[in-house]
This record gives C-alpha cells, structure tokens and sequence, in this order.
C-alpha cells in the first residue's frame, strides 16, 4: 500500500489516474497533461530506481518494439514534422502504460478507488445523457451540435459514444464484484446498450453492444444458460429498439443499420457511405506508397490531391480513412502495418493466456475493448489522434498490467 506521506509521486500518479476521464472529457489539452505528468513521474521513478525495469520488461519491449517501428516510418514521411508530433508523444504514453502496471503490482486497494472514480464519472455521464435524452439540454444547458442525437459534457455523439464504450466494461466490472447478482448484470448490460443507442453513434453502438455480450458471456461465475439467455435478450432488446423506435430521427440514423443483417450487408452498407471513400482512397495511396506509406498524420494532406478527386469512389479531403488498417496502410505502408500486427496480436495472446490462469475481471474488460477497437471495417477516429487513442490506451495498460508474476 502506498504511504502518501512518503511518497508524493505515488500520490500524484493515482491522482491523475483516478481523474483520467474527466481530462477525456475536458479534451486533448486536459489529455496531453495527464500523459506528460504520469509519463514524466513514472519515468523519473525508473531512473531513480524507485522501480525496475524488469518488473515491466514483457510490456515495455513491446511498446517500444511499436516505438521503433514509427521512429523508422518517420524517416520515409512526406511531411516529417506532422509524424514526428504523433511519434513522441508516444514516448510519453509508453511510461503512461507502465505506470498503471506499477499500480496494479504495488496496490491493488488504490487501484480500487481509481476504479471506483472512472465509475462515478461514468454514471455521471449517464444522468446527463438521460437528462439531455428527456429535456433537450444537458445539466450545462447545451445540447448536441447534432440534432436527434446526445452530446453530454462534449456535444458531439461521436465522441461522447467512443467514451460510453471505452469505459463501460470498466463501469460493468466495477459493479459486478460488488453485487455479484447475475440478474442485476442482465439489467445493467441491457440498459447500457439502450442508452448507447440513444446516443446516436453508431459504429460505437455497434462496438457497445458486441463489448458487452462478449463481457457477459466471458465471466467465469456467470451460470453457461444464463449468460445465453441474456445475449438472447440483449440482441432481441437492441432488434425491438431499431425496429418499433417511432423517433423520426432515430429512424433516419439506424433505419439504414438493417441492411446490414443481410448477406455481405455491412460491407455494402459501408461501401455506399463515406466511409467507403475514404477506404478508397487509402487503398490507392497504400498502393502507390506500399513500403511504408506517406508518413503518419499525412492521410489529410495526400487525399486532397488531384488524382484522388474522383467523386464516384473518392472523397475529397479528410483527415484519417476512418478504418484502423486502412489507415496504417496507407500512412506507415507494409513495414509499420506488419509491425502493428505483431504488437498488438502478441500483446492480445499473452494477455488472453494470463486472463485464462487468474481469471481477473477488469483485464477481460481491458481484453474485450482492445480487441473490438481493432476490428475491421467498423469505421473509427484516428488511432494516432490523442482522443481516440486515450480510450484505447487505458484499455490496453489494463488488459497488459496484470500480466505479472507476484514473487516480483
């Protein structure tokens, strides 16, 4: 247990951690400060000795074995000084990662209240959803820039919806090991999925609703029949929502999704919005700088030339291809693709390997939620963007931080 007194640093680190979704929902400024200052302490703590690198070896070799791989994609970026923003302040989030593992190991009491904090920020963002779903305006009197859809503290459904699936495995976990009531979990997953819905966003409603079925199927001491009855119930609950929603607006928004319940449904469906440009265009320029693409954060200026101006398959101008491998495709090319994919793919099996020996609720909600976030073809923000990789990031420092041994 950590003696505050003593130790200050230990002190700030749970600080920052435990507030860690209010910096989400601040923005990238609020972000950007708790990666410094976590990164910052955790990384004085390895040079005075504090802690050992040893301690963290599997976890620290493959994020800098990730770090390497884009420090040598910068070399071959069309606009280096864009990559290199993105490539260093991963520096910063490889001691972030680390450091929730040193929590893990040195206490898991203070782990608890961190938990215990994400939560109640959690259910916060529930009311106000809930109260901006029934009044129109959230508790600060704003509402959606988006008519028809929920905003909450940042008035945007897109990030607001991201936020809602990157903690809500978190906020299901902490819950479970309190109450322990397998009715008491159907109910909680079936309300999440519904307000997830209300919210809007779909692809993050897609990825809510697979995170959590997986989460109720996956718990260890939830009864086999059970959990297929609830999946049962929350798939039926998520149909009668999208079917017998008489909100014209919510109509126009998932009407649309039922398409995708049909033979190669989604990948039509997406190849009629925009996300297929976008795809479009990242294959092309994948294929025309196949070795190690156009640099990181270069997407944004390499689609808005000419020979990406094709209004039938293209989309002119955009920041990201909305598509995670898409997007490593076409900015880092073969070399930082194939290097993504053995990073994340090891660090997935050795966490899953060790989930399977302790059986630890919150690391296969940190499991569920990487996972999900790297599938195909749902569309998704820029993995290199501050906000979207502040979600996948906590979810991935869990998912690796308990795989230690304790005579450590």
């Amino acid at each position: 247990m950590f003696e505050y007194k003593k130790n200050k640093l230990d002190f700030i680190l749970l600080t920052f951690f435990s507030i860690y979704p209010l910096a989400i929902l601040s923005g990238n400024f609020a972000i950007n400060i708790c990666f410094l200052i976590i990164g910052s302490i955790f990384f004085y703590k390895l040079v005075k000795k504090e802690t050992f690198f040893f301690e963290y070896k599997n976890s620290l070799f493959l994020l800098l074995f990730l770090f390497i791989s884009l420090l040598i994609n910068l070399a071959f970026s069309n606009d280096i000084y864009l990559s290199y923003q993105r490539v260093t302040k991963f520096f910063f989030v490889i001691f972030f990662i680390i450091s929730f593992k040193y929590l893990i190991i040195n206490s898991s009491k203070n782990l608890e209240i961190i938990y215990k904090f994400w939560s109640i920020f959690f259910l916060i963002v529930i009311v106000d959803l809930l109260i901006e779903f029934f009044v129109g305006k959230n508790v600060l009197g704003q509402s959606s820039i988006m008519p028809g859809r929920l905003g909450s503290f940042t008035g945007q459904e897109s990030v607001i919806g991201h936020f809602f699936f990157g903690f809500c495995l978190i906020f299901l976990s902490f819950l479970y090991t309190r109450f322990k009531k397998d009715s008491f979990t159907l109910i909680l997953a079936s309300s999440l999925i519904i307000i997830s819905f209300l919210i809007g966003e779909r692809a993050n409603l897609i990825r809510t609703f697979f995170a959590i079925s997986l989460f109720i199927f996956f718990i260890n001491k939830i009864d086999f029949k059970f959990k297929i009855l609830s999946i049962i119930l929350i798939i039926f609950s998520g149909y009668l929502i999208i079917q017998f929603n008489t909100d014209q607006s919510y109509k126009l928004r998932y009407g649309p999704m039922k398409s995708i319940f049909t033979p190669n449904g989604l990948t039509k469906y997406l190849d009629k919005s925009e996300y297929g440009a976008h795809r479009n265009t990242a294959k092309e320029i994948f294929l025309d700088n196949p070795l190690f693409g156009v640099g990181i954060k270069n997407f944004r200026i390499e689609s808005r030339k000419e020979k990406y101006n094709d209004s039938e398959k293209h989309m002119l101008g955009s920041n990201h291809p909305h598509e995670l491998y898409y997007e490593f495709l076409s900015e880092t090319g073969i070399f930082g693709f194939s290097c993504f994919l053995i990073f994340i793919f090891s660090s997935i099996i050795f966490s899953i390997k060790n989930y399977l020996k302790k059986r630890n609720i919150y690391q296969l909600s940190g499991i569920i939620i990487v996972i999900i976030s790297i599938l195909p073809v749902i569309p998704i923000g820029s993995f290199f963007a501050t906000y979207t990789s502040s979600i996948f990031w906590i979810n991935y420092a869990i998912m690796m931080g308990y795989n230690y041994n304790k005579k450590n």
